[in-house]
């Protein structure tokens, strides 16, 4: 089972913001100091390839491979998934999105605990 190429670039985004509000978060629980731009930085980068090899997992299987010279899209081609159904790339997709939703909600309550805003 393979991802649409757009819905699987906005699923690749969601993990990397996924990442970094859990960085987030954490650096600002335990650092106090001038280290946070520079772990920021160091995490941008890590996160940035796990989101590309997830974008990846996302659009190849067994039968459908995707590279920059072949695509297995059809013009005119329209689909959210194709191939059989994978049990394990749905859980990722439903626990990705959910565990954002989750560390998005708690940074914020976590802020207006704070008087952040």
């Amino acid at each position: 089972m393979i991802f649409n190429k757009y819905l699987s670039i906005v699923l690749s985004a969601c993990l990397f913001m996924l990442l970094m509000l859990l960085t987030s978060s954490v650096a600002v629980v335990f650092f106090n100091g001038g280290s946070i731009p520079f772990i920021g930085i160091a995490f941008v980068v890590i996160y940035y390839f796990i989101s590309r090899a997830f974008y990846n997992y996302l659009r190849n299987d067994e039968e459908y491979k995707n590279t920059r010279k072949t695509s297995s899209d059809r013009p005119n081609e329209s689909y959210i998934t194709k191939g059989q159904s994978d049990s394990k790339k749905v859980f990722l997709v439903v626990w990705v999105l959910l565990i954002l939703f989750l560390s998005a909600v708690s940074l914020w309550l976590y802020s207006i605990n704070n008087g952040l805003v």
